[in-house]
């Protein structure tokens, strides 16, 4: 082998060296690449609750504007005749104050024994007796239905309502028995009514002479 050829391998290796020796010292001096972050557990969020739904508010319910309701009836009715003009109703306020100051109305419907209210009539004409402080009055607003309606109230002293000059007429078709009479349609002042709507029978329907 020539000395220059020597020489060239020699050279050949020594670069091939430095090189290596360069590459291996870069990777050494690096910094060391950062150890990733472990991720963070995730938290479980509780489920959300639902908004409790609020307890509706009672509507207050009325107090009762009338006592027991008195009733005076008028005897025998014959089918197909009428009675005399005896019939009496009393309403009486329990006290004081349970009639508020404002209008308001109420019913009485006769029905006969089988409950058909086609077969009776009031008769005469509706007077009433009761304090100036009601305002009250007395009409037939059909064959069978009184309606009494007052407009204002005493809030300190207690009011009666006393309806009279009625009696009672049954068709030859009305049920022979106890005439039922009913109070219904309590609105605006009267709207708490009174515990007996089912009122004692002002009369009993009976054969015909």
């Amino acid at each position: 082998m020539s000395e220059g050829t020597f020489r060239a391998i020699m050279a050949a290796v020594l670069v091939g060296a430095l090189a290596l020796a360069s590459v291996v010292a870069f990777a050494v001096l690096q910094p060391p690449s950062p150890s990733p972050t472990p991720g963070a557990t995730p938290t479980a969020r509780p489920a959300p609750t639902a908004p409790s739904t609020p307890a509706p508010t009672p509507t207050p319910t009325p107090q009762l504007v009338f006592g027991e309701v008195g009733v005076t009836a008028v005897g025998s009715v014959p089918r197909g005749g009428a009675s005399g003009t005896t019939l009496v109703l009393r309403f009486t306020e329990p006290s004081v104050d349970a009639i508020p100051d404002a209008a308001g109305s109420f019913t009485v419907t006769l029905t006969d024994h089988a409950g058909v209210g086609t077969t009776l009539d009031f008769t005469g004409t509706p007077s009433l007796d009761a304090p100036g402080s009601l305002g009250a009055s007395a009409v037939l607003v059909a064959s069978n239905v009184l309606k009494v309606s007052i407009v204002a109230s005493d809030r300190f002293n207690i009011e009666p309502i006393t309806v009279t000059g009625l009696g009672i007429s049954a068709s030859p078709e009305a049920a022979l028995g106890s005439i039922n009479a009913t109070l219904g349609a309590f609105s605006g002042s009267l709207a708490g009514g009174t515990a007996n709507v089912v009122l004692p029978s002002p009369g009993t329907v009976v054969a015909g002479q």
